[in-house]
């Protein structure tokens, strides 16, 4: 008998519940220049909160310091600190916070504070290298202590803190009166020399930000010399991958002032900067800084060091493990193409597959090997369109095997970014180019007969998944039989017609089958009438074990899964791939596919995963379609801290007693020995036997 207690019934943790977007103009311009804008508007709706949770609220109790960012009555930000005992920062309720402590000699914004004024803090931790964000407006201000209205709150990833420990309080009182240059002196330079940590305050104000509206301050982390002095005014330092949020340089899109804090962790002392910030976005110079995706020139007008400021001492440094990665701003004697570096990329060839489709061919512009990707994945593009204020960023699938020395895609003319290259790509032009991606990819090793499903464009995956089987000459297991079935609205706007026709006569163990919906006079021999719906997949395939990967539009793919989880094929037996907004709604049985109007089926042990939550004693039923081992626990009322939501942070990492987990998308984060980010992660397995059990410590 089992003894761990049924899990309750509970409501999924709230998020970002305004309907208005959490970010303001230049954020989100930030964004869309990253190409992850898209992306942040579901995991910024996760992560971001108008209150402060309780695991939050609990740790800035702990804190005997904690960094704020605001800007003085000029609009100029700065970053500075606010000490106390552990206590001084409280939280009488979620929506407020609550700063007691006291501003520290030569603190810039010591006298600035009021009623009104924007805040950001900071509360950091970095033995444990956790920290968290939160944003509001000053409400209060009585004996000293300030009380905050919160309007936004929200974890950031552990990436990049360096852990020292606080170890004891000096009794030796800094001086109240900064030294002020218009320029870095030699004590300034050696601090930043051998810096490996600094905070940065932004900020915009206007009121057309909207709920974006605040002040900001954030961390930054890098190997002794990442802080990069280029002159007496002026400082470069490398941008690393974070949250993708993109507040910082999102502020500094709008305003580029900000106020830079670094502190000497030996002596206390305290050197603030009044800068202006330039974004280099890309170009050989970002490139020279291994795991640099961009760098921030900070020209600096105003200096500002207090001596002995900080009373708190500190041990010796562990460096965060993510620096092991980063580079120096030695350019390295090779470079090697990583996923986040923009790439130079040549058009070789341009060719018309049908009406209003079109193939771009590319190979690298300095000549190089390309890097390989697996059929079905997509390659990230960037293109620099006179007229746009910011670079059009895309994904398009290739559409041929990997040969290491060109790469293809297949543009259906629709949308802005896929118009302009059916314009203006000739042989000859440069584009720029992210290495490839995507997890969608061709299952190479069950030997099933496959069955590639396409409409319309959709047939860009499938046609790279069988040129790929087609050529495969590695002694990989290869499928018994390949059905390649695509439909089209007429016999014109087939892509690939006659290399598919072509292919299936060299090849006895493939089968061609096109289709036309509208189709006023179909050549029988190389096409049939009709949609491709159930009904014609079960007229053209024998009876017999498959593996299916679908990709076209949304209802297209949404009739064939249901039709097909209708006839009793297994949910992982069918694999796809949506483009534009199509969403395939997964179902745990295939009576349900069919069936929507009658009420949910108890759960396939087939088709589902038990979860045991070790701690809590309680278990669960897991399906596909409950989401990460992190909502799963959340809805089954299991209390996990997180942060992040996107697999980068950390803060999830969770032991695994027994059983395995898999990744849907890879992971950015480095996974303990043992553990699981579970804000990713979702069980290996499904069935009824032990093997598929998942149990967690939690």
């Amino acid at each position: 008998m089992s003894t761990f207690a049924p899990a309750p019934v509970a409501t999924p943790p709230s998020g970002w519940r305004a309907v208005e977007s959490p970010f303001h103009a230049g954020e989100l311009a930030a964004q869309e220049r990253a190409g992850v804008r898209e992306r942040m508007d579901v995991d910024a709706r996760h992560g971001i909160r108008d209150y402060m949770p309780e695991q939050h609220r609990r740790f800035f109790a702990e804190q005997p310091f904690m960094v704020l960012g605001g800007v003085d009555e000029t609009g100029q930000p700065w970053a500075t600190l606010r000490v106390g005992a552990p206590g001084f920062i409280s939280t009488p309720d979620e929506h407020t916070l609550r700063l007691a402590g006291r501003s520290l000699a030569g603190d810039p914004l010591a006298s600035t504070w009021h009623v009104g004024s924007v805040l950001g803090g900071l509360g950091i931790q970095p033995a444990a290298r956790r920290r968290n964000r939160v944003n509001g407006v000053i409400t209060a201000i009585d004996d000293q202590a300030i009380t905050i209205a919160v309007s936004q709150s929200f974890g950031n990833c552990a990436k990049y803190i360096q852990s020292r420990t606080p170890v004891g309080f000096s009794v030796e009182e800094g001086s109240d009166l900064p030294i002020v240059s218009n320029r870095l002196h030699d004590a300034d330079r050696a601090l930043l020399g051998r810096a490996d940590t600094f905070f940065v305050a932004s900020a915009n104000t206007s009121s057309e930000a909207g709920m974006g509206r605040g002040a900001d301050v954030s961390h930054r982390g890098g190997k002794p010399g990442f802080i990069r002095i280029d002159d007496d005014n002026t400082l470069t330092t490398p941008d690393f991958s974070g949250n993708l949020f993109f507040n910082t340089i999102g502020n500094l899109m709008h305003d580029p002032r900000a106020g830079l804090l670094v502190v000497d962790f030996d002596s206390g002392d305290l050197l603030y900067l009044a800068v202006d910030a330039e974004i280099i976005w890309e170009g050989p110079e970002v490139e020279s800084f291994d795991g640099a995706e961009r760098l921030i020139r900070w020209h600096v007008r105003e200096v500002r060091r207090t001596q002995r400021a900080l009373p708190m001492r500190w041990s010796g440094v562990q460096y965060a493990p993510q620096l092991a990665k980063t580079g120096s701003w030695k350019a390295p004697e090779t470079k090697q193409v990583v996923a986040n570096t923009w790439r130079k990329l040549k058009v070789s060839k341009v060719s018309d597959e049908a009406p209003g489709v079109r193939s771009f061919y590319f190979q690298a512009a300095d000549g190089s090997t390309l890097p390989a990707y697996e059929p079905g994945q997509f390659l990230p593009i960037r293109l620099h369109v006179p007229g746009l204020a910011a670079p059009l960023i895309r994904t398009y699938t290739l559409s041929n095997a990997h040969d290491g020395r060109h790469y293809r895609i297949t543009v259906k003319r629709e949308g802005a970014a896929s118009t302009w290259l059916h314009e203006n790509a000739k042989a000859g032009m440069e584009i720029e180019a992210r290495a490839p991606g995507g997890a969608f990819v061709l299952e190479r090793t069950s030997g099933r007969a496959v069955v590639l499903l396409s409409a319309g464009i959709g047939i860009t995956p499938m046609i790279a998944m069988l040129n790929s089987l087609l050529a495969d000459t590695s002694g990989r297991a290869q499928p018994e039989h390949i059905h390649f079935i695509h439909g089209a609205r007429r016999s014109e706007e087939h892509p690939f017609a006659e290399e598919l026709k072509a292919a299936e006569q060299a090849h006895s163990h493939l089968s061609v089958h096109l289709r036309e919906s509208q189709a006023d006079v179909v050549d029988a021999a190389k096409s049939s009438a009709g949609r491709v719906d159930i009904a014609y997949l079960k007229s053209v395939l024998p009876f017999g074990d498959y593996d299916f990967y679908l990709c076209g539009p949304g209802a297209f793919m949404q009739d064939m899964y249901s039709g097909l989880r209708s006839l009793n094929v297994a949910d992982d037996r069918i694999r796809f791939e949506a483009f534009g907004p199509a969403s395939v709604k997964r179902t745990q049985s295939a009576v349900q596919a069919v069936t929507v109007a009658q009420p949910v089926a108890p759960r396939d042990p087939e088709r589902s995963s038990k979860v045991v939550f070790m701690r809590t004693h309680r278990d669960a039923q897991w399906s596909p379609e409950d989401g990460s081992l992190l909502d799963f626990a959340e809805a089954n009322g299991v209390p996990v801290a997180s942060n992040c939501r996107s697999g980068v942070c950390g803060t999830c990492a969770t032991r695994v007693l027994s059983g395995d987990v898999t990744y849907p998308v890879p992971c950015e984060g480095d996974i303990p020995a043992g553990h699981a980010l579970i804000c990713s992660a979702i069980p290996a397995r499904m069935g009824s036997g032990e093997e598929s059990a998942v149990v967690l410590d939690l």
